[in-house]
């Protein structure tokens, strides 16, 4: 379970390198607290390198010798809300890091863009999603693309203020070894741009199986996946909670979406007396580059994106990415009750 402890981060990049070389509940100290006032007998601001002078978001600062990338794959985080920040790390072979002791330490940065005052911090916990033919229906990545599992770090964490802020990851190599210190920025929301957590989102009408004979534009897996016998405007808050899933398994550039797909129909008989599930695939032409209305209508900034809602049509939860089986199972459980 992912401990609680979230810059538009260059997802693709980190799957893109990973092929090339071959998803907690104790709650981060003083984190959203509003604190470092207090004189507690340590310094809580620190220099945060150069990482705040990058042009975008999506950048990381190593410290001097550091051995890994951090990517962050999570694209928004907001305030006062328990977002998951989650990452993946690289070495500098282009390797996923794989079961690493990961620390971050999260700052509210100054307006000098360089200094920060330490919010909280506490360990990332590991999960490695690995699913046996995932990449069946990918047509995104060519023979390159040939990693299964993906292996990443994850935590649950509010922030208080909005604005910049930056994480201090330290990863230690599994089986020992020198840690090492990277520094990434990332912004904290007034509100999320996606369907939020307490939100209604958008009741869409679109295609079914029973409406569109087209099955290749209906879904992009090849058998189409079952889950396209029910409309959003149909079954949101009408006295079931609704699992949404905006995925496209064939084209998916950051290759996340064969994955969470397959493990959300893994899950489906065991929830489906009491949940409803859709999928909508992301492209209504993908040579066209035209997305599909549901995905413009509830402001999709990437893909795969899952949502959660209760039986009222709220969002209860939220799982951008990549995500692991156990994340999916705790967040089904908690649903199935709602």
């Amino acid at each position: 379970m992912p401990r609680n402890l979230q810059s538009r981060t260059s997802r693709r990049a980190f799957l893109r390198s990973a092929a090339a070389a071959g998803a907690g509940a104790a709650a981060l100290a003083a984190l959203a607290c509003g604190g470092g006032d207090e004189d507690d007998g340590d310094d809580p601001t620190a220099t945060m390198a150069a990482s705040t002078a990058l042009p975008t978001m999506a950048g990381a600062t190593p410290g001097a010798g550091a051995s890994f990338t951090p990517n962050l794959l999570t694209s928004e985080y907001v305030v006062n809300e328990n977002n998951r920040f989650a990452v993946g790390l690289l070495d500098n072979k282009g390797r996923l890091l794989k079961d690493a002791k990961v620390h971050t330490k999260f700052f509210q940065m100054a307006e000098d863009g360089v200094t920060g005052t330490l919010r909280g911090e506490g360990d990332l916990d590991y999960f490695e999603l690995n699913v046996e033919d995932a990449h069946a229906h990918d047509h995104s990545s060519g023979e390159a693309a040939t990693q299964e599992a993906v292996s990443f770090y994850v935590a649950t964490t509010p922030f208080n203020a909005v604005g910049k802020w930056g994480a201090e990851i330290t990863a230690t190599p599994a089986g020992g070894g020198e840690p090492s210190t990277v520094q990434v920025p990332f912004e904290v929301l007034a509100q999320s741009k996606t369907p939020g957590l307490g939100t209604k989102p958008p009741a869409s009408a679109h295609d079914t199986a029973a409406t569109n004979p087209d099955t290749a534009s209906l879904c992009s897996r090849d058998p189409i996946c079952p889950l396209h016998d029910k409309v959003i405007a149909d079954v949101l808050g009408k006295g079931r909670p609704l699992v949404v899933q905006f995925s496209t398994p064939a084209f998916c550039e950051s290759r996340f979406c064969g994955p969470v797909l397959e493990v959300l129909l893994g899950q489906v008989p065991k929830y489906q007396d009491r949940i409803d599930f859709i999928h909508i695939e992301v492209w209504q032409d993908f040579q066209a580059q035209v997305y599909r209305p549901a995905v413009r209508e509830w402001n999709l900034p990437s893909e795969p994106y899952t949502f959660f809602m209760g039986s009222d049509g709220t969002v209860l939860a939220r799982l951008e990415a990549i995500f692991s089986d156990e994340e999916l199972t705790r967040v089904l459980d908690q649903l199935a009750t709602r």
